[in-house]
């Protein structure tokens, strides 16, 4: 009943104190509170009541760190171990209670001996404390197939596709963001899988082997791979798991896979025989074998990516931990709940890429596949326990290993969003210098870890960065002061760092709109240039104007060159006036500066120009007076107008009969001379044409040198002497 009591109180103090804390502001109405000194006060003295109560709770359970000497993040990890850990060693008492297991010793070692080794408890376990090599070769300097880190569509490494439905068929698509991606070479396989009715069916499990008695097979070189091949083509049921690195490189890469049989352990270096593992797609897409996994979302996608290798007929067993509901559902839970085999975290941060391995890495990489064909058995045993005529829960994990198995690898992009996730994680108040230092940090290290093939987090871990910029410091030294401990690469770009700082500074309210607008560091998800398999015709994602590039057999850049070609071009004289021809440059490949005009269009212009061409020819015959005024009545005529007006009409036909008037005039003035003497007559003669010409006209003298005549038409010279032509004839009619 005591027990009982305590258990109430206690309660009932959780919850209570769990509807408190719900009500405490947050968001906007957080800073406004935390603005007063009062309650900042007493916030700050809860808060460290409340440390020093999970400080003493960690220690009574032996977790290992300080909480109070940790920033938030870290915090947070450690909080979550702690829970993990008593969480287990709760699970673990019940089911010793219930009977479930014989040993009752248990050993739970929480994931926190593997990152400190400050606390005495733990030099028995230094032996355990894992370390990445420094003094490693990089493996990927050897690879025959370059790292790609470009942000382009990720190309399938098949050549060949066994057991397929449809042929092979790598070509790009578009989905509707109007990304550019290669589709998954065995998506009608997937989409048309059906499960075999013998993995259906459960079937009476059969415990393994110890490892001592089972037979063990290490894969290092091409004979003893098709060796392993030959071995697993009789078998229906395969285990498989991987071990990655991705500390030292940018994607990431498989350094080992661990294949079991119900007989057999394999262990394969994926690193020696990288180029070589395609031919285990012959096995792998097989769908009348079923390959069992745990926690297959990371495999399948580094499978594509490194080996080339695909998989049908998959059965995660996380996929049926999760419609079971266990409360874990790691690979570890599952070998202690059904195989009663305690699994040693400590290897979860080797380093995969040592050369050899140590027996205890062997070991545990054994361990993950040696037991886990029995995992399947007995798993299924549950499901089928829990499935109903409705719904087949056995069917249901084949169902969801088979999406998780549709999984494409894509290559990671830069957007102009991707800092905010870490930024919303640190639930940090950063303002527009402090944002901006951010950004671009964060993009300057993106961009060396592409190019050095680096993993980001090697170049600058993500709570140095959000220091960095939220201290955003003035100096060099400053900077170092904000990294411990410092990280190689920062030192030595360290002048990169600080003038990314020293442009935030800079940064005020006036330019935030620019800011949100700047997207220099931003990468494409595809270029032309850098995309194989695309056709040299399709610009339809070009952004430049490339209709003169295309390849055509006149003009073809690729096969012409200029010096070989010399075209000549013809201007006739009646249709030249109505093009543009460029005249600088005489050697070009294909007429492409000639506008292109319409043959109809063309037959218009050339008969008004033949026209216009004969009136200047009657106009050339009539003498030119230059001495006599133009008549400003009269309006100009633009003689390359498209069209003629009616009055230039009536001007040509008054031009006609000039003829007779002209010979009218010489024969009366030659009459006067005759009769006349020469002094006198020439005198009365011009005094009468005068008198003539001032009486039957209202004549009034106008000064041309003020006159514009750029607003009748650009060509003012021309103009002036053909208006001078038409106004001297109109006035010789009209006399």
């Amino acid at each position: 009943m005591d027990n009982d009591m305590l258990i109430k109180n206690d309660l009932k103090t959780v919850i209570e104190g769990t509807r408190a804390s719900n009500k405490l502001p947050n968001g906007v109405n957080w800073n406004f509170y935390n603005s007063y000194p009062k309650f900042k006060k007493a916030v700050s003295l809860r808060q460290n009541h409340v440390l020093k109560l999970i400080s003493a709770l960690l220690k009574n359970q032996k977790i290992a760190g300080n909480i109070r000497d940790k920033d938030d993040d870290h915090q947070f990890e450690l909080i979550e171990e702690g829970n993990d850990t008593i969480l287990d060693r709760v699970t673990h008492n019940i089911d010793t209670l219930n009977g479930s297991f014989k040993n009752v010793d248990v050993s739970v070692v929480p994931k926190a001996f593997i990152s400190e080794s400050t606390d005495n408890t733990q030099a028995a376990n230094k032996k355990r404390i894992l370390v990445h090599g420094r003094n490693i070769e990089r493996p990927q300097i050897k690879f025959k197939i370059k790292v790609d880190n470009r942000p382009v569509p990720f190309k399938p490494l098949l050549t060949s596709k066994p057991n397929s439905k449809v042929p092979l068929d790598l070509c790009l698509e578009t989905n509707d963001d109007g990304i550019m991606f290669y589709k998954h070479p065995y998506q009608l396989e997937l989409d048309e899988f059906k499960v075999p009715v013998e993995h259906l069916n459960v079937s009476k499990a059969v415990y393994p082997a110890t490892l001592e008695d089972t037979k063990f097979v290490e894969v290092y070189t091409e004979e003893q791979l098709n060796l392993m091949i030959s071995d697993l083509e009789n078998v229906n049921e395969l285990a498989i798991d991987l071990e990655a690195h991705s500390y030292r490189t940018y994607q990431g890469f498989t350094c080992l896979m661990q294949i079991s049989t119900r007989n057999a352990d394999y262990i394969i270096d994926t690193l020696h025989l990288r180029e070589k593992l395609h031919v285990l797609n012959e096995i792998f897409t097989n769908p009348a074998v079923v390959k069992v996994f745990h926690g297959a979302d990371s495999d399948i996608p580094w499978l594509q990516r490194d080996l080339g290798l695909y998989i049908v007929n998959m059965f995660d067993t996380y996929q049926a931990a999760k419609i079971l509901n266990f409360s874990r559902k790691g690979l570890d839970f599952l070998l202690k709940h059904y195989c009663n085999v305690d699994a040693d975290k400590a290897f979860q941060l080797y380093d995969w890429r040592t050369r050899p391995l140590s027996p205890e890495a062997i070991y545990y990489a054994r361990c993950d596949t040696h037991y886990l064909l029995y995992v399947y058995d007995m798993i299924k045993k549950d499901l089928m326990a829990m499935s109903t005529n409705q719904c087949n829960y056995i069917e249901l994990v084949f169902q969801r290993s088979a999406d998780v198995c549709k999984t494409r690898y894509e290559v990671n992009i830069l957007s102009d969003d991707s800092h905010l996730s870490m930024y919303k994680r640190s639930k940090k108040m950063f303002d527009i210098q402090q944002m901006y230092a951010l950004k671009h940090i964060y993009a300057w290290r993106d961009k060396l870890a592409r190019e050095l093939d680096e993993s980001p987090g090697y170049i600058l871990p993500n709570h140095m960065l959000l220091k960095i910029s939220e201290m955003l410091p003035k100096e060099s030294y400053g900077i170092l002061a904000c990294c411990s401990p410092i990280p190689p690469l920062v030192r030595q770009c360290l002048h990169e760092i600080h003038y990314i700082i020293k442009k935030a500074r800079e940064q005020t309210f006036e330019n935030a709109e620019k800011l949100n607008e700047d997207k220099s560091f931003t990468q494409d998800v595809v270029k032309h240039i850098d995309v194989d398999m695309i056709s040299l015709h399709d610009y339809s994602k070009s952004k430049e104007n490339v209709e003169e590039v295309l390849p055509t057999l006149l003009n073809d850049i690729n096969k012409l060159v200029e010096d070989d070609i010399e075209i000549v071009y013809f201007t006739p004289p009646q249709i030249s006036i109505f093009q543009e021809v460029n005249k600088k440059s005489r050697k070009h490949i294909g007429l492409t500066n000639i506008v292109y005009k319409q043959p109809y269009e063309l037959y218009l212009k050339t008969i008004k120009y033949n026209n216009f061409k004969k009136s200047l020819e009657v106009k050339d015959k009539i003498s030119d007076d230059n001495n006599k005024p133009l008549n400003t009545t009269i309006p100009m005529e633009c003689p390359d107008k498209l069209h003629l007006t009616p009055q230039v009409q009536e001007i040509k036909k008054e031009i006609t009969d000039l003829t007779s008037v002209n010979k009218n005039i010489q024969s009366t003035i030659m009459k006067e001379i005759k009769t006349d003497n020469q002094s006198s007559s020439t005198s009365s003669a011009s005094q009468n044409l005068t008198n003539n010409s001032r009486q039957n006209t209202n004549f009034k003298p106008h000064k041309y040198e003020n006159t514009d005549f750029t607003k009748f038409h650009n060509q003012s010279k021309d103009v002036m002497l053909i208006a001078k032509r038409l106004q001297k004839v109109n006035m010789k009619c009209i006399n």
